[in-house]
């Protein structure tokens, strides 16, 4: 359950900016508008956040100072709130201070072929041993139906909105929670905003979709290339979305010069993947997975967005809360990273991976319970749309409607669901407007001339 503490980390997570409490309340889950405004105000008496403007326009922010690094912050028994061990370990913290010296201070670094190679699948451990059973422990979940990677679809439009606004955002995104939340649900886009943000988000989106959809997901060649053209789509030139890259790049802020040549990069891409299958447990996979595709560079942009995704792959497999990367730090993130390119040093992005899952499980486990779940409609959704498209195009008279549906249900769905699954299609049927044919591949037109052969009826 969220409590005070959630409110202060993501408001930490966004330091100097103003924050509405209707973006707090989507961030934190769902909770109470009396229950939140309770919060804000004690936080304000105890001089953690500060306000500013009236009624509607009343925004917060974590008042300078209150809080510094990368500390979270937690809630006693009493209810007090008390500083929290540092997201990263003393050892981390170390390397941390490493990286942040100069960048004319700090050695210049390449691709070490050597550091991959000497990692041994279910041997090397980038996840401790405790900490692995913990996170599995705290994102373990019943798939539905005894199906496996079924999990998913009980949060999938939260996943949506977390991973799109989360990993956007540590792009340097300036696009909020709710924003975000409007533009991928209603396809609305935040005023004054650069476009490129708002085809970032929704790249975001249908690289989502796309890894959810998957029956044969695997972390191989084809999906990690078919993520990043998804990410990349209109963010980089035509001709390089979804390609490896020949020529050469350069990481901002750093000294490490990625190599050069796709005959090279894809090679060691496959290699990389050919390691990441190889490892039985998810979570170090998944870590696996987000430091060596990032490391690697393969495209000439858009890479960490293709780790990150990838990252979630052998957890959407094992039916586990999906890494959302919730409330964490850009900063702490970037140097985490940095620590991976420099020093080939995974400790301080394993902390913040494991900071983060932990909150990513208490975000949809709100979400679930508040919202409920229909497991056949979510189950099926794929297919439900599909027909629903199928019958708009295909100017199904109405009393037809109903007939053409028991006739075309699709072979994948089980008998005890048929009878559930030709319901949900009627009523999707019955209450489709132009609020509901986004991602349907409908336009209003043709939603209109097939309304107009019901009313006609």
């Amino acid at each position: 359950m969220a409590d005070k503490s959630a409110v202060l980390a993501f408001l930490q997570a966004h330091p100097g900016s103003w924050i509405s409490p209707a973006q707090l309340q989507s961030a934190v889950g769902a909770v109470p508008d009396r229950t939140l405004r309770n919060w804000l105000r004690d936080l304000v008496k105890e001089s953690a956040i500060e306000s500013r403007g009236e009624r509607k326009g009343r925004r917060y922010r974590l008042r300078p100072g209150s809080m510094v690094g990368t500390s979270a912050v937690t809630t006693s028994a009493e209810g007090q709130l008390t500083a929290a061990q540092s997201i990263f370990s003393p050892p981390s913290e170390a390397l941390i201070q490493r990286i942040e010296a100069p960048i004319y201070a700090r050695p210049p670094a390449t691709y070490r072929e050597e550091w991959l190679e000497s990692y041994v699948p279910n041997e090397s451990a980038y996840v401790a041993e405790g900490t692995r059973q913990e996170l599995a422990a705290l994102g373990k979940r019943a798939p539905i139906y005894g199906r496996a990677g079924t999990y998913i679809q009980r949060i999938y439009h939260r996943l949506l909105i977390d991973f799109s606004y989360n990993s956007s955002r540590l792009e340097g995104n300036t696009y909020s929670l709710l924003d975000t939340e409007r533009l991928v649900i209603q396809g609305a886009s935040a005023p004054g905003k650069p476009n490129a943000e708002r085809i970032m988000i929704l790249n975001h989106k249908e690289a989502i979709r796309y890894l959810v959809n998957r029956k044969d997901l695997v972390a191989d060649e084809e999906t990690i290339r078919t993520l990043h053209y998804l990410l990349s789509d209109s963010l980089v030139a035509p001709e390089l979305t979804g390609q490896i890259r020949d020529e050469g790049v350069r990481v901002s802020g750093s000294t490490y010069s990625p190599l050069e040549g796709r005959e090279r990069l894809t090679a060691l891409l496959r290699r990389t993947l050919e390691k990441a299958r190889a490892i039985a447990d998810p979570f170090e996979q998944s870590l696996f997975l987000l430091v060596h595709v990032s490391y690697l560079q393969p495209f000439v942009d858009v890479n960490k967005r293709t780790a990150r995704l990838a990252s979630i792959i052998p957890l959407i497999k094992g039916d586990y809360v999906p890494q959302s990367f919730v409330d964490v730090d850009q900063g702490a993130y970037l140097n985490a990273t940095v620590a991976v390119y420099e020093l080939n040093q995974v400790a301080p992005l394993a902390d913040v991976y494991a900071w983060s899952y932990r909150r990513s499980c208490q975000r949809y486990d709100t979400t679930v319970q508040v919202v409920g779940f229909d497991e056949i409609a979510a189950l099926y959704r794929t297919e439900r749309r599909a027909m629903v498209t199928d019958l708009v195009l295909n100017k199904v008279p109405p009393e037809k409607v109903a007939d053409w549906v028991v006739a075309n249900v699709p072979a994948n769905i089980e008998p005890q669901h048929r009878e559930k699954f030709i319901g949900d299609v009627l009523v999707e049927l019955e209450h489709l407007d132009v609020s509901r044919i986004g991602g349907l591949g409908i336009t209003r037109e043709q939603l209109e001339a097939w309304q107009q052969l019901r009313r006609a009826g």
